[in-house]
């Protein structure tokens, strides 16, 4: 499914089919989403997961296990290298077209609680717009659709690169208080204050962390193609999403910037983690725009 903005020339294509994955972003003539792992893997069993949408957990449940109101869930253990539940229930989903205008697009899907350790049913819609003025809005939307409290947390994996420039032309600026030093299973096990530190340059370090983010209402992050002097902005709430996983897998030039509610683990610490009551909603968006 594609849709376009016929003034700025953006333009986006999703795969409804795998969990409304964004599989192609075109803004200011630039092309920038990556899908790491493409060329040996369909996006429905692809390792790096590019593009997913992370709920009703972000990342990864350790060992699967979790107890909320008094009692304990065994998820599927989905990432048996390290023994975890990772990455949620809705990554590779069908969704279904609610809505489609020239410059937006709204899919659902509406989970019925089938997996019986999540046991929670919930709709969740995606909507697409590529503004007027040129940049792309991500609106995420969930709806507590049972009769009991659920455990909830929601997060975006996309893949960003810059056409002809390698990682090592990359840096990224943003606002952390803290970044997550993880054991061997990735969950967080110590936290590091970064002592005012904002930007992270791919060719002197590698960066593979949660972050917990300043609360602002309005919180920017800056990619930088330092080879062309073009930067991408994503913009949150850090209100809303006071998590952002920072990602540069070896072997590519593209870099994982993944808004999160909450931290991994969430469902055992309760870092961030959100309860929905009976038919209430969580919304929040993201917005995705070119500058110099």
């Amino acid at each position: 499914m594609e849709i376009s903005n016929k003034k700025t020339g953006d333009y986006i294509r999703i795969d409804e089919k795998t969990g409304a994955s964004l599989i192609e972003l075109n803004l200011g003539g630039l092309s920038l989403i990556d899908l790491p792992g493409s060329s040996d893997h369909p996006l429905a069993s692809n390792p790096y997961h590019p593009s997913a949408l992370l709920t009703p957990w972000v990342n990864r449940v350790r060992n699967g296990n979790y107890s909320f109101k008094g009692k304990n869930y065994q998820l599927p253990i989905n990432e048996p290298a390290l023994g975890n539940a990772i990455h949620g229930l809705l990554a590779r989903v069908p969704f279904t077209l609610v809505q489609k205008t020239e410059s937006s697009v709204t899919l659902e899907h509406a989970y019925q609680g089938a997996e019986p350790n999540y046991p929670f049913p919930f709709t969740f819609r995606y909507t697409y717009t590529l503004a007027e003025e040129g940049g792309l809005e991500i609106t995420f939307m969930a709806q507590n659709t049972g009769s009991t409290s659920m455990p909830f947390a929601c997060g975006w994996h996309p893949y960003f690169s810059f056409p002809d420039t390698k990682a090592a032309d990359l840096s990224i600026k943003f606002h952390p208080t803290s970044r997550f030093l993880s054991d061997s299973q990735m969950i967080p096990l110590k936290e590091e204050n970064l002592q005012g530190k904002s930007e992270f340059v791919f060719s002197q370090e590698k960066v593979d962390h949660v972050f917990r983010l300043e609360p602002r209402e309005k919180h920017v992050t800056e990619f930088i193609d330092h080879k062309h002097q073009r930067s991408l902005f994503l913009t949150q709430s850090s209100v809303q999403f006071p998590f952002l996983v920072v990602f540069q897998p070896e072997g590519y030039n593209s870099v994982a910037i993944e808004p999160m509610t909450a931290n991994t683990d969430a469902f055992n610490t309760g870092d961030g983690l959100i309860e929905l009551a009976p038919s209430e909603a969580f919304s929040g968006q993201i917005r995705l725009s070119i500058g110099k």
